[in-house]
């Protein structure tokens, strides 16, 4: 688990917590109008519900999330492609009835030939060549 998810799991629970505390005062009230405290009373006078209110805390929490906001994850760098690749989604290509449209993406590149292109655009002719595919 993420620290993100962690967070609105906590968040949830905080919540939950709060109504129960809330709950409780509610039924603490009622229980006190229901009867009058006097001296002579026996038993123990019950415990106060929690109270989760802490303006101190809040303030607090509010300061770390705002400092200590958690960079997004750098997104992981794509494959290098190869020349095989963009040699058999060409070739496929080709042999679906598409050679002068690969010939264009070739020549699109600056090369005259697959051989001559530069391996950095690759990726390019791949992408460009599986839009053709799916076209």
């Amino acid at each position: 688990m993420n620290v993100t998810d962690a967070n609105k799991h906590i968040a949830a629970l905080n919540r939950i917590a709060e109504g129960v505390t809330m709950l409780a005062a509610a039924i603490e009230e009622t229980a006190w109008e229901s009867f009058e405290d006097h001296a002579g009373m026996p038993g123990a006078r019950p415990i106060a519900a929690a109270q989760l209110v802490q303006p101190d805390l809040e303030e607090a929490a509010a300061e770390y999330e705002t400092t200590h906001q958690q960079e997004p994850e750098p997104a992981p760098e794509p494959e290098p492609v190869s020349l095989a690749q963009v040699r058999g989604v060409l070739a496929e290509l080709s042999s679906q009835g598409m050679t002068e449209q690969v010939r264009e993406l070739i020549v699109a590149t600056g090369a005259d030939k697959l051989s001559a292109v530069d391996p950095a655009k690759y990726g390019w002719l791949l992408a460009k060549a599986k839009e053709l595919s799916d076209a």
